[in-house]
């Protein structure tokens, strides 16, 4: 059985398609997220063949609640791993396919969940949008951020993640700056950044949140039909 993380992660691979953009997400937390930061849960055939895997992993979006991510083949196999990865009665963050919910079996209380379409970017429909405000910045990690600020307010974008294939580019406009384009400039700024490094970017959207979704579109980003569940989550344990 796989013990050191990089064994661990050499054996996730085997069910991970890191080319696919439905994978994405799953992957940078299982491959490349902070070592420190990541365990890995993993169940394997006779013959060694990963079956499935659970990942929990701290994280900066709530420092109290580990984002818990899984891809599993049945059921059984997800009931096993969850067990070994969460403590009952504690909130996790859940960020997984959504194909992976069927397979949970009422094992975590979900609560606010939002289906997310992940788009991709189609190169051939991306034209820089030139904007004289827009501030091109690093991140704290070294990822790329995009900058404009008037009256006090912002409107940014930059990376939640990046893996070596795939870089997920997020935008927030501050209230008194929606509705002037700004969003789209910072989120092509980002995006020819992350096309330059030899990434390809990914645009994770709710279906309702249409304004988002238009600053995607207009810059060439398409619906792939892959489909991610982020929500609030309780693991409510197992009968003995």
């Amino acid at each position: 059985m796989a013990t050191t993380l990089d064994a661990q992660r050499a054996a996730v691979r085997q069910v991970l398609d890191e080319t696919d953009p439905a994978d994405a997400p799953t992957a940078y937390y299982a491959l490349y997220h902070d070592p420190a930061r990541s365990k890995l849960f993993i169940h394997s055939d006779q013959a060694g063949r990963t079956l499935g895997f659970v990942g929990v992993f701290q994280t900066g979006i709530d420092l109290f609640r580990p984002l818990v991510t899984l891809l599993c083949t049945d059921a059984a196999c997800a009931r096993s791993l969850l067990r070994q990865a969460l403590t009952p009665g504690r909130s996790y963050i859940l960020f997984a396919r959504v194909n992976q919910l069927p397979l949970l079996g009422g094992l975590l209380r979900l609560d606010q969940a939002r289906v997310l379409h992940i788009l991709r970017l189609d190169p051939r429909r991306f034209q820089p949008v030139i904007n004289v405000l827009a501030r091109q910045e690093t991140a704290y990690d070294g990822t790329p951020r995009c900058v404009i600020e008037a009256g006090g307010a912002q409107a940014v974008a930059g990376l939640n993640w990046q893996s070596p294939t795939f870089a997920e580019v997020f935008v927030h406009t501050d209230p008194p700056l929606r509705g002037r384009g700004l969003g789209t400039s910072v989120v092509a700024g980002v995006t020819q950044a992350v096309l330059a490094s030899g990434r390809t970017p990914l645009y994770l959207v709710e279906e309702s949140n249409e304004p988002s979704r238009r600053i995607a579109e207009t810059l060439g980003y398409v619906d792939t039909g892959a489909r991610q569940i982020y929500a609030d989550a309780v693991y409510l344990g197992q009968a003995e």
